[in-house]
């Protein structure tokens, strides 16, 4: 009596269970079945989007390397128009390549004030700190010609504090335009650091001796006495 009671019991129970499941089928079915619809139509956008993305920058990769190719063979019109063309399509790193070589056909052509501000763009675009300040550097070059050297020094600057292997290119044309406007305290001060500065390449610390030796020691006015250093005694009959 017992086996058939327990028997019966887990029937009913076994009933209820699948009554239930097929109740909670029916109920959120269609909800897992959307969940997982939508989770196949994500991966497959995104395998798509990965294709075309992959697709894009290698097009973009052979249109640049074409117009590179224009430029070295001395067609520059053409290189022109393909590196304007590129500077505002495709991946930003393309972009950035191609408005800091269309910036250097306008070099060639005479037109400074345009390279600077391609180069500037270039550099507002850049999708990492090396691009960006390669593209400073490279305008910082051009308005050393095309701008007073209180502009020039601005845009030094921040290159200047970046403490990165351009920082040393940065002080030395800071160094040389200093130079060149008369402010020799300011040059010979720079090139002391770039001697000094052990991480700096050894062709521009030895640049920045030449340099040195031949702006001689600095006279009377620049020289200040080191701390703690003895002031001069007074002459005979001068009032201390």
């Amino acid at each position: 009596m017992t086996n058939e009671t327990d028997s019966f019991v887990n029937e009913v129970d076994e009933g209820l269970r699948r009554e239930q499941a097929v109740t909670l089928a029916r109920r959120y079915g269609p909800y897992v079945l959307g969940a997982f619809v939508a989770l196949l139509l994500v991966i497959g956008g995104w395998q798509i989007w990965k294709q075309y993305s992959l697709d894009a920058s290698r097009r973009h990769a052979e249109q640049y390397a074409a117009a590179q190719e224009m430029f070295a063979s001395g067609n520059l019109a053409g290189a022109k128009t393909e590196f304007e063309r590129l500077s505002n399509e495709g991946p930003r790193i393309y972009r950035t390549m191609a408005r800091m070589e269309h910036a250097a056909i306008l070099v060639q052509e005479g037109d400074l004030e345009g390279a600077v501000a391609g180069f500037d763009s270039a550099a507002e675009i850049a999708p990492d700190q090396i691009m960006r300040e390669s593209a400073q550097i490279r305008a910082a070059y051009i308005a050393a010609d095309t701008q007073d050297f209180a502009a020039l020094r601005t845009r030094l600057n921040p290159l200047i504090a970046s403490n990165t292997g351009v920082s040393y290119l940065a002080k030395e044309l800071l160094a040389v335009e200093a130079w060149e406007a008369g402010d020799t305290a300011l040059a010979r001060q720079t090139f002391d650091q770039l001697v000094l500065a052990l991480g700096a390449p050894d062709a521009l610390r030895q640049r920045a001796r030449v340099a040195l030796s031949v702006l001689g020691p600095a006279p009377a006015a620049e020289q200040t006495p080191a701390d703690g250093a003895a002031a001069p005694a007074p002459s005979e009959g001068e009032t201390p």
